[in-house]
């Protein structure tokens, strides 16, 4: 086993350009980034870091940091094929520039205005969403060569078993897989839950990229109960740090170990509702319980 831990702006609260929710400055993320011990990290929201590859070097390398992989947010719903290999277009030069192989893609259809609700969708709505997410990963990897690698996620098209398991079918497509967005949707809410796991022995040769990330069963048995969306939840807490939720890191290690699972898992903690001191104590805190428990040197 070989892991390569890296870490995102979301684990600072960064969900959108405009760095909403904490609104830390680009300069302090990486400063922080490199102060708690971490030496790769994901682009985040395109336009967040510096969008001019000068720049942007520049900036890496004043804080001694790499890039593991770009991310992109794209409304599957609805779109064309033009209009979906458009978000990721830009992005994909950068990451040539940056000698980057690989892209996590996510689904941003339930957060647009004009997005039907999801169980309304009709055969040739999913059919058009899991087409896009199709040829999205064959455009980059015939016209850049980067590794398209889906993200599951909660309260978008591809969060529950049966249409991750659908996707998978397509094509040759590699998963980011997260584990904490697959158990808030898809596991229990008691400790030692196995839907991550479970998901992973099964999928292991769809699995090259880890976000680690675990969720407290308290909330989620709240939110279930309560009908909580998932932005509200996660803003109250539905994400926690990694020693204290339902998933075990070292049950999750032994299991990387049996599977001798190589490649990066990114400390991506969905920080909403936070400050971003907060969020840079809990990003030092994950990486120091990783090495206590021997997951990393």
């Amino acid at each position: 086993m070989k892991i390569s831990i890296a870490t995102c702006p979301c684990s600072w609260g960064i969900f959108r350009a405009d760095g909403y929710y904490t609104h830390v400055p680009y300069d302090l993320f990486l400063k922080q980034v490199q102060a708690a011990g971490y030496k790769e990290i994901e682009l985040g929201p395109d336009g967040y870091l510096p969008v001019n590859i000068k720049v942007l070097k520049e900036e890496l390398a004043k804080y001694h940091l790499s890039v593991c992989a770009g991310t992109a947010t794209i409304s599957f719903y609805k779109a064309s094929n033009e209009e979906c290999r458009g978000v990721v277009t830009a992005l994909a030069y950068r990451l040539v520039e940056l000698d980057v192989k690989e892209m996590v893609v996510m689904d941003g259809s339930l957060w647009s205005e004009n997005c039907t609700p999801k169980k309304n969708w009709t055969d040739a709505e999913w059919q058009t969403i899991y087409d896009n997410i199709l040829d999205v990963n064959n455009y980059l990897k015939e016209n850049f060569g980067i590794r398209m690698l889906y993200h599951p996620h909660a309260d978008s098209a591809i969060e529950y078993l049966d249409e991750i398991e659908k996707m998978l079918s397509l094509g040759n497509i590699q998963l980011c897989f997260d584990t904490g967005h697959h158990v808030y949707v898809n596991g229990g809410t008691e400790k030692h839950d196995q839907s991550a796991l479970n998901f992973i022995r099964i999928h292991k040769d769809r699995i090259p990229y880890l976000h680690f990330k675990n969720a407290n069963g308290e909330i989620m048995k709240e939110a279930r109960k309560e009908k909580w969306t998932c932005s509200y939840a996660f803003s109250h807490g539905a994400m926690c740090n990694l020693r204290d939720g339902i998933i075990d890191f070292l049950e999750l290690k032994v299991l990387l170990e049996e599977i001798d699972y190589n490649g990066v898992a990114v400390v991506e903690q969905d920080m909403m509702g936070q400050t971003g001191e907060h969020a840079y104590k809990c990003a030092k805190e994950n990486l120091q319980y990783l090495v206590e428990i021997g997951m990393i040197d």
